[in-house]
């Protein structure tokens, strides 16, 4: 996830690099300042010599010192963008006297001190500005225009400032969006893929049981029971060698198949199911989870333990997995505890833990992909099975994770 400017930051950020919407922004507070510098210049045409010379030289600095400022803002310290804007209005207050055009450039100060300063001594600024424009028209006698003039371009301008800010804000958080929703759709790609090679792996491993491997342990019994006819048969010893030895060597051969066919069996399951027990298993994860994170969590095995299906037991495991990862990365919590009843019916599942806790209805309302896939995999995979799951929970109370599935596995999820 990226990081974000919020509201409070981008207020009081000093400097930032101008966006798309500021670009043009910018670009027209130059085209404004130079239209009047160079009205300011045309005006100095009627004045006295010693005046008009002192105009030419306050605007070219002025031209000088904002333009070469503006090329370089974004690659100066805060403490430089403010001596810059601290020189322009020195050079402005200077150009009042001198150039009744000068009064017009606040306009474009106005715009300096809200881009560099943070909002409050912006306005800051901008009231001191506007101040400073109607005062340097006292000596000529005050009138309601050259009162209402600044103090109108004072109120376009912040009217301006907001509107662009809050575009600005607004393009930044769909930008956000945008992040989020390409990465979420990546890492949801990457999931169903993952779980698609799971559910293949396991749909082999079932069927490579129900056929692959049960044939052959039946093919054991039966050449087992046939050599235990001919063993009690009246066949002298010489008639029984050679038939006994050729089922003996059937035998063989069909263990060895057998066990090769485990074997694939074992490899095609969940990593833990294929070294233990599901108990076994959700210890491991308790113990491998409790090692990395310093989280205590515990496992119960409530009722008499039966054996399940290999889609159940798998079920089980990856939604206690799922469980017990939200738990250590988000609850904040000290301790969890993994529950595991086994019921007439059915077998139950829960992961309790002692966190933070949030708002269950709130995360359901997010665009989808954003926030909770993991549960939504969860759910789906309960169903699947003809089961269900429920998560329980509130922000500060913790959260339970409740799942129930039947003891043997439906026809539609078989």
């Amino acid at each position: 996830m990226q990081t974000r400017i919020g509201p409070r930051e981008a207020e009081s950020t000093v400097g930032q690099e101008p966006g798309v919407g500021d670009n043009g922004l910018r670009n027209g507070i130059h085209v404004l300042t130079s239209v009047l510098l160079v009205v300011a210049l045309g005006t100095a045409i009627r004045l006295p010599l010693t005046e008009a010379a002192i105009t030419l030289l306050l605007c070219s600095l002025f031209a000088f010192i904002y333009f070469f400022g503006a090329s370089l803002l974004s690659q100066w310290s805060p403490k430089l963008q403010l001596l810059w804007v601290f020189l322009l209005s020195g050079l402005w207050i200077a150009m009042l006297p001198v150039s009744s055009v000068a009064i017009y450039l606040v306009f474009t100060l106005f715009f300096l001190y809200l881009q560099v300063m943070n909002d409050t001594y912006g306005r800051i600024a901008v009231v001191a500005a506007t101040a400073v424009a109607i005062l340097s028209q006292a000596a000529e006698g005050l009138t309601i225009g050259g009162v209402m003039g600044p103090g109108v371009s004072a109120l376009v301008t912040l009217a301006i400032h907001y509107a662009f800010r809050r575009l600005a804000r607004a393009n930044l958080e769909r930008q956000e969006l945008i992040d989020q929703l390409m990465a979420t759709r990546s890492e949801l790609a990457k999931t169903q893929h993952t779980a698609g090679v799971i559910a293949e792996r396991q749909r082999i491993a079932h069927e490579i049981h129900d056929t692959l491997a049960q044939g052959l342990s039946s093919i054991q019994m039966l050449l087992h029971v046939a050599e235990s006819e001919i063993i009690a048969s009246p066949l002298s010893e010489e008639e029984k060698a050679a038939p006994i030895q050729r089922i003996q060597l059937a035998r063989s051969a069909a263990a060895e198949n057998l066990s090769e066919a485990r074997a694939m069996i074992a490899a095609l399951q969940p990593a833990a199911l294929s070294q233990r027990s599901l108990r076994g298993a959700l210890e491991r994860v308790a113990a491998n989870h409790g090692a990395v994170s310093g989280l205590d969590i515990a496992v119960d095995v409530d009722g008499a333990e039966w054996e399940l299906p290999m889609k159940i037991e798998a079920a089980l495991l990856r939604i206690a997995q799922g469980a017990v990862a939200n738990a250590v990365a988000h609850s904040q919590a000290e301790r969890c505890r993994i529950s595991l009843s086994y019921g007439e019916e059915e077998v139950r599942l829960d992961v309790v833990d002692d966190g933070c806790g949030f708002d269950p209805g709130e995360v359901a309302q997010r665009p989808v992909g954003l926030g909770h896939v993991g549960l939504d995999a969860m759910r789906q995979r309960a169903r699947e099975l003809g089961g269900s799951l429920e998560v329980e929970s509130a922000p500060g109370q913790g959260t339970a994770v409740s799942v129930a599935l039947p003891r043997e596995v439906p026809e539609f999820g078989a």
